[in-house]
């Protein structure tokens, strides 16, 4: 499976189970629509898949400090869309 397609699965699959919230979801299927990927896409989708399998909506409460929150994952998305 291409990693695009697992970003997706993963997100629809973390929306269901984990309440990652759906505007985020969106946004990461809108990826596929991106034009010509920016050098280096390919690191930052696969930082952005293990962020979308971490999520947990309580990420940065108690003792959930290996979880990502969706500002994190929001940051990435910035940085993948960005190209910076």
């Amino acid at each position: 499976m291409e990693l695009l397609e697992q970003l997706v699965a993963t997100a629809r699959r973390q929306h269901e189970e984990a309440d990652l919230p759906a505007w985020l979801v969106e946004e990461i299927i809108a990826l596929r629509a991106a034009p010509t990927p920016v050098q280096g896409r390919d690191d930052r989708l696969a930082l952005l898949l293990r962020q979308v399998e971490d999520f947990d909506s309580y990420a940065g409460a108690g003792c959930f400090g290996d979880s990502v929150s969706a500002a994190t994952i929001a940051a990435t998305l910035d940085r993948i869309r960005g190209g910076a």
